[in-house]
């Protein structure tokens, strides 16, 4: 079922993204629900029958989620390239309907193992897909601020996360994030991407769909834009579309997987990930006299503030820039914080400095957007369009592993090295990552694949 509407080809991008994102805001629910719904089912108060979490059980709870997420991206990864991106990415938020349907009839730990499980299988189908999606249906002009959807409405789950789970019975929760799970079904009504049709040969599905997304009034141009789509998949796929050693060959591609990879990896190891789902605890462990649950949403109402700014800027100062600048001004943010955490552990009065816990995981949560975000949309625009859908599945995949490691032993190497240890180890990824992305990101901003070769080859 395809709409059928003549309105302005930006306006339906835009719409077509928005739809197709809709998940994101639960996913962000999920990051942002161990955060304030911890503490609570620690304590004597659980509402469990089964009782109080202990610390193992919260670590589990926490981290089983990215389990889910590799086992998510392989499959949906897999689909993406056989099945398409549409269909895969709405059959892959029912796991997360369950997962939402679990919490809510929680007795016991099992149902909070599973239903994590489940959410993170969602999670990895959402990354995998929707960003493969999302630059498929853009014209170059918007690309990179339809890409930050995505981590707009992240943003936004995590801040509902913060305010409800504080606020509301700890069963409400879940019925909130199905309420906005059936948003998701507007998605059904919008087209599949016209280069996974091209690159299936459907040439006229695919031709019809671009028109779709360009809009009726730009006869000539969608003419032109398809016409060079085509042209450079064949030139891409040699007319098969199976994948072998020559598709990695060129030096471009390889540089591209590498720079990929290092800064999809930056997503986990730059700590803002980590910080979301302990923000409460760390709060709690500052002792700055303000309420912990506050807090918390203050500095997500921030993160959702430097994922709007970031996602205005990415397409005006471009994706390079304001992911090192990011990344230092994140460096810095974390240091403080761990000299903050350092000097409290030394016995010294802080009393006159208790803001600056908050102006820290202020920092880190406002710069953590372009962190977070940028890697997503960069890694497929990239990636040839051949290999887009395989390489994104077999990185996100990889990268959930280590999300789990971090999330698992967060907690026992916080207890070992100190917060303060672990904030200054995601500070030295941060440095690390800026002057890597200094010397061999090159700029994707309002450029078509074969402009962004020519950036790889460093010709422009």
């Amino acid at each position: 079922m395809v709409l059928n509407i003549r309105i302005s080809g930006k306006l339906v991008q835009f719409l077509g993204a928005i739809c197709a994102n809709f998940g994101g805001i639960v996913y962000g629910l999920m990051v942002g629900w161990p955060s304030a719904t911890m503490p609570i089912l620690s304590s004597t108060d659980s509402p469990l029958p089964s009782g109080p979490l202990t610390k193992k059980e919260v670590s589990w709870v926490i981290s089983i989620m990215m389990l889910g997420g590799m086992l998510g991206t392989i499959i949906f990864g897999w689909m993406a390239n056989h099945f398409g991106r549409k269909w895969p990415l709405i059959v892959g938020m029912l796991p997360q309907v369950v997962a939402q349907s679990l919490i809510a009839t929680a007795q016991n730990t099992s149902f909070l193992y599973t239903a994590r499980f489940l959410s993170g299988v969602s999670g990895g189908a959402l990354l995998v897909l929707v960003s493969i999606y999302v630059n498929e249906i853009s014209e170059n002009s918007i690309r990179g601020t339809l890409g930050s959807i995505l981590g707009i409405f992240y943003g936004f789950g995590v801040i509902i996360a913060y305010i409800i789970c504080a606020y509301m019975p700890f069963y409400s929760v879940p019925y909130v994030g199905l309420g906005i799970l059936a948003l998701f079904l507007l998605f059904i009504i919008f087209p599949e991407s016209p280069q996974y049709l091209l690159l299936k040969q459907k040439d006229a599905e695919a031709e019809k769909s671009l028109k779709f997304f360009r809009g009726s009034s730009r006869g000539d141009q969608v003419k032109l834009e398809f016409e060079s789509l085509k042209s450079s998949i064949d030139a891409a796929s040699t007319k098969s579309n199976n994948i072998t050693l020559q598709d990695f060959k060129p030096a471009t591609t390889r540089k591209a997987l590498l720079v990929s990879y290092i800064i999809l990896s930056g997503r986990n190891l730059s700590g803002v990930f980590v910080l979301m789902n302990y923000t409460v605890d760390i709060f709690q462990q500052a002792g700055t006299g303000i309420d912990a649950h506050i807090s918390a949403i203050i500095v997500g109402t921030i993160q959702l503030a430097g994922t709007v700014v970031s996602a205005y800027y990415t397409d005006k100062s471009g994706r390079r820039i304001l992911l090192i600048s990011s990344l230092i001004g994140l460096g810095l943010c974390l240091t403080a914080i761990g000299i903050y955490f350092r000097l409290n552990e030394q016995g010294y009065n802080l009393s006159s400095v208790f803001w600056l816990p908050i102006a820290s995981l202020s920092g880190i949560m406002f710069l953590g957007g372009p962190v977070q975000n940028i890697p997503v949309y960069v890694l497929s625009e990239l990636l040839p369009t051949k290999i887009r859908g395989p390489v994104a599945t077999v990185y996100m995949a990889s990268v959930w592993p280590v999300t789990f490691l971090i999330l698992q032993f967060y907690t026992p190497l916080a207890d070992l090295l100190g917060i303060y240890g672990c904030m200054w180890i995601f500070a030295g990824w941060c440095f690390f990552e800026a002057v890597f992305a200094y010397f061999m990101l090159p700029e994707t901003k309002g450029r078509n694949p074969e402009e962004i070769v020519k950036a790889l080859e460093g010709k422009i």
